[in-house]
């Protein structure tokens, strides 16, 4: 599995608060009282295979088990389901809302790395193993219908992160060719025939995410091999906006809230979710508990 850091932009700077304060359980009594109203900060634990759930506060409320696997990428929908790339057991699942089994599981033996949902419902995975590219399964669909491969040199590619835009174009980062590169591909309108290569400025293994400005955040390295997070069209030409995220590896898997003014990451050697200000990279709070291990994914629900 890809063993890198994860992001998510968090559901609101003010709600978000200002402190880098360690997370504290919350008590069996507040667990119970969890509305559903509360914004959640959903941080997948590859390692013990569980799901924490925080809230923003970074208090521990309750955790998610059933049917998952060495869990990967997450992502949650506009209806408040949160999806889990659960590599470990072969497939995806969906949680509704404060629910602690899922409700549907999708089949995917391509070890599912990543997803993302488009506001057509249509469910896209990356895939990092076997057919690799980004299985599509449209909304009841169960199985992909169809794949998208990063056709490079008359071979196609395996990836590890992927985001939709608010057209229904589709980006992903991975490694592609005979001779595997990384490298960011697209298609447009999601169609295979859409295909194109970003420039290489835009080159990741690591997350990216579609913004409601229509231009792309994308982990990588700024010099001297510092990890970053970066702007970009998506052309992949670089837009001059970007911070340094600290720690010793990039993060993944981000995404952004309604303001587009906060960033989560996932600092895996470090085993915490750290929150910074985007674009002013200011830290906000770090989310972590004793027993988390390898964290690979996070998502943030925003709440009513």
């Amino acid at each position: 599995m890809k063993q890198l850091s994860f992001v998510f932009l968090a559901a609101g700077l003010a709600a978000c608060g200002g402190g880098s304060a360690p997370v504290v359980p919350a008590p069996p009594q507040a667990q119970s009282a969890l509305g559903v109203h509360h914004s959640l900060v959903y941080v997948s634990d590859h390692t013990n295979s569980l799901i924490d759930v925080f809230d923003l506060q970074g208090r521990l409320r309750y955790t998610l088990t059933g049917g998952v696997n060495k869990p990967a990428g997450l992502f949650v929908d506009a209806s408040h389901n949160l999806w889990v790339a659960n590599p470990g057991a072969n497939d995806v699942l969906v949680f509704p809302r404060g629910s602690k089994m899922p409700s549907e599981t999708l089949s995917d033996t391509n070890a599912p790395n990543d997803v993302t949902v488009c506001h057509d419902g249509t469910a896209f995975v990356a895939d990092s193993l076997n057919l690799g590219g980004v299985a599509v399964y449209p909304p009841g669909h169960t199985n992909p219908t169809r794949r998208l491969i990063a056709r490079q040199s008359n071979a196609g590619g395996i990836e590890f992160y992927v985001t939709c835009d608010d057209a229904g174009n589709i980006f992903a980062t991975g490694l592609i060719g005979l001779s595997p590169f990384a490298a960011t591909v697209a298609w447009r309108r999601a169609r295979e025939s859409g295909y194109y290569l970003l420039q290489p400025t835009a080159t990741s293994e690591s997350g990216l995410k579609a913004t409601a400005a229509r231009t792309l955040l994308i982990t990588t390295y700024d010099a001297p091999s510092q990890p970053a997070l970066e702007e970009f069209n998506e052309a992949g030409k670089s837009l001059g906006r970007g911070i340094h995220t600290g720690g010793s590896d990039l993060w993944g898997d981000i995404a952004l809230n309604a303001r587009q003014n906060v960033v989560f990451g996932v600092d895996t050697p470090q085993d915490m979710i750290v929150a910074r200000k985007w674009p002013g990279g200011e830290l906000v709070r770090t989310y972590t508990n004793a027993n988390l291990k390898q964290p690979e994914g996070v998502a943030i629900d925003p709440g009513d």
